[in-house]
């Protein structure tokens, strides 16, 4: 525990034992985030608490990263002042405070990643800036849409998928293959004939592999693949990942995939059902034509803001 200015007082919530306090703490984030807020002490976690008396003003939340190299990471997660406290210097003493204490523990860099529509996007951007961190850039577009808003609206959509068919493209989903998609889809990455970010693996156990898609080309050679999460505590489906082979991007394969996953899931929840898509640079023209075709029907977009900061041993 330290004093600073303003009677501030910073503690780690894993020093915290009394329940009221910590959920008065855990009211400083989103309810996304309870289950790593009350899981057991750990290291693999910093939740750094600024009091004012007995009362916490901010938070900083952030998690260690699975690293196989020698590089130690961590993604803050969320950096919330109350409302009262703004403007006068708390996030910037909890920032130095954060990265003091990471710096300590071996971390070597932290990162994260924000909406740009979140409400106060451009001050977090400026507050990362003024302490060093890579000027926040957006590395993804997401939106979010009920399905049968897009099945439904564009004839577009069926000469699409009509020009796909007459090409041999086929969209399978993974319990109908007759091989492992994840098992595939891990050779090709470590084989280099598919990127990282590409890498199905870390949501094999989320992922749900009715709604899942493999794409075929012409030779019925594994082209590509859509990875379709649920999320029901946000009552809505996932697409994470998007990936084809160079030779089927821009040529509307992977837009026909998204469009296939969209049909799919109104078939199995109604047209009401959401679905949030993602791009990003990495895919080619998919960015551009995921904005031009699926933003008319969005209830939301935004774009995904990335910004990361490299520690010292000595010091933030």
């Amino acid at each position: 525990m330290e004093l600073v200015r303003d009677r501030l007082y910073f503690v780690n919530l894993d020093g915290i034992a009394d329940k009221d306090l910590r959920e008065a703490c855990a009211e400083l984030t989103w309810r996304s985030y309870r289950s790593i807020l009350d899981a057991p002490k750990t290291e693999n976690r910093l939740a750094l608490v600024a009091f004012s008396g007995e009362v916490p003003v901010a938070l900083w939340l952030s998690v260690q990263m699975p690293s196989e190299g020698q590089q130690r990471s961590h993604s803050l997660l969320s950096l919330v002042v109350a409302a009262a406290w703004r403007r006068r210097g708390v996030a910037t003493r909890l920032i130095q405070m954060a990265e003091a204490e990471l710096a300590a523990r071996g971390i070597s860099l932290v990162t994260t990643s924000y909406s740009s529509i979140l409400p106060g996007a451009a001050a977090i951007s400026g507050l990362l800036l003024n302490h060093a961190w890579i000027e926040p850039k957006a590395d993804r577009i997401r939106i979010c849409g009920r399905v049968g808003d897009t099945v439904t609206t564009s004839k577009a959509w069926d000469l699409l998928l009509r020009r796909l068919q007459s090409r041999g493209i086929r969209y399978l989903s993974w319990q109908d293959t007759d091989f492992d998609v994840i098992e595939r889809a891990a050779v090709m990455v470590d084989a280099g004939q598919a990127p990282e970010w590409s890498d199905p693996r870390p949501w094999s156990g989320s992922l749900c592999r009715q709604l899942s898609l493999a794409i075929l080309d012409g030779k019925g050679d594994l082209a590509g693949w859509v990875v379709c999460e649920p999320q029901p505590t946000l009552n809505r489906w996932y697409f994470p990942i998007g990936w084809v082979t160079p030779t089927e991007q821009d040529r509307g394969t992977l837009v026909g995939a998204y469009l296939e996953g969209s049909r799919r899931i109104q078939a199995k929840s109604g047209p009401s059902a959401l679905a949030v898509l993602e791009a990003s640079p990495r895919q080619g023209r998919a960015w551009s034509l995921f904005e031009k075709h699926f933003s008319s029907f969005a209830l939301w977009s935004d774009r995904l803001l990335i910004s990361q900061k490299t520690l010292s041993a000595d010091g933030p």
